[in-house]
């Protein structure tokens, strides 16, 4: 099973895959160009929309015209579906398989004022309860693409790669599960993009402590190229203290996106223990054809560098291929140093 498994991951690869940041890198454009969301994610502005619709699927496969989202002029729909069969290689013991839903939200925008107020909302559904991701309320400027919200949102941190699991997510903390509550102001020029939140430090609802967590993070932006760092300082109850940094690039030859991703972490408890960490991740992202992408990572995390033997590492290989308007294939392999591998296959239903 472990070999057949790997044999349909690899061939797969060769006949199709879908990471955000890198489609961001090759078309040269910001991510609020395609998200209601400055920073990314979550549901998709109309130029996103069509987007999605008419630039990403193959041409192979004459379909209708996907549903943009829009109600009315003012009122915005959304969702991503995702789906499918995830299996578990250990180093030892039965191999497990399980279908699986993976992510079901909804999003949803209402321009209270055109192109000044809008109120936004991204509402997890499944697996598990439903929970809101975001909802803020976004104040847009015309004056280099300044912008302020308010509300439940994911802060501005890093190279916001969709796969949480890879190693500078997880070693971040900063992934699609963990929203914090709070203010964020910033500005899109075009070629400079910043932002300053100040939030909770929390993905809890509530607060219990005043000290609070400050992220910010700044991004040069070519039509070839972009880098982007990030900083964030998180004040923890008692004397607890966590200090973060990543710098991160993209780098676009003819249909080759690379990216890069390093990030630095300073963990202190009440009783002055520090644990310093690290963590990098590497991506290569090959367009064989319109709507067929492959990719290739590899990534690592060391939660403690004074510490001998406590690194663990990931690889994996994956493919997308967007058959349809709407309708995403995916299936990827990851091996792990000294944990479980994994292979999954899924489809993504997304408006």
């Amino acid at each position: 099973m472990r070999r057949f498994a790997l044999w349909v991951l690899v061939w797969l690869a060769w006949t199709a895959v879908h990471a955000e940041p890198y489609l961001a890198v090759r078309s040269g454009l910001s991510c609020s160009s395609c998200h209601v969301n400055r920073t990314g994610g979550g549901g998709r502005t109309a130029y996103g929309a069509g987007y999605g619709a008419t630039t990403l699927p193959a041409r192979w496969i004459q379909a209708g015209t996907l549903f943009d989202g829009a109600v009315g002029e003012r009122v915005r729909l959304g969702a991503d579906g995702r789906a499918g069969y995830v299996g578990h290689l250990p180093e030892s013991g039965p191999y497990l398989g399980e279908f699986r839903v993976f992510e079901a939200n909804l999003y949803g925008a209402v321009d209270l004022l055109p192109e000044r107020l809008t109120f936004y909302l991204d509402e997890h559904v499944a697996p598990g309860s439903a929970a809101s991701r975001e909802a803020f309320a976004l104040l847009s400027s015309h004056r280099a693409g300044m912008y302020a919200k308010g509300g439940r949102f994911f802060v501005p941190f890093g190279l916001r790669l969709l796969d949480d699991d890879a190693a500078t997510r997880r070693a971040s903390g900063f992934t699609f599960e963990n929203p914090d509550t709070g203010i964020e102001v910033g500005m899109d020029t075009g070629r400079w993009v910043a932002a300053l939140s100040a939030s909770n430090g929390s993905a809890e609802v509530g607060d219990a402590d005043n000290r609070k967590q400050y992220v910010g993070s700044g991004t040069w932006m070519g039509s070839w190229a972009r880098v982007g760092v990030s900083a964030a300082s998180n004040d923890l109850p008692g004397s607890a203290h966590r200090t973060l940094g990543e710098g991160w690039a993209g780098l676009k030859v003819d249909r080759l996106v690379l990216l890069l991703a390093y990030s630095r972490t300073l963990d202190s408890d009440a009783e002055g223990t520090r644990l310093r960490g690290e963590a990098g991740h590497l991506e290569a992202d090959v367009e064989v054809t319109r709507g067929v992408t492959v990719r290739a990572w590899t990534g690592a995390h060391d939660p403690d560098r004074t510490v001998e033997g406590d690194a663990t590492s990931q690889w994996g290989i994956g493919a997308d291929v967007t058959a349809l308007p709407g309708l995403q294939l995916r299936g990827f392999w990851r091996g792990r140093d000294g944990g479980d591998d994994e292979v999954r296959i899924e489809a993504h239903v997304y408006f």
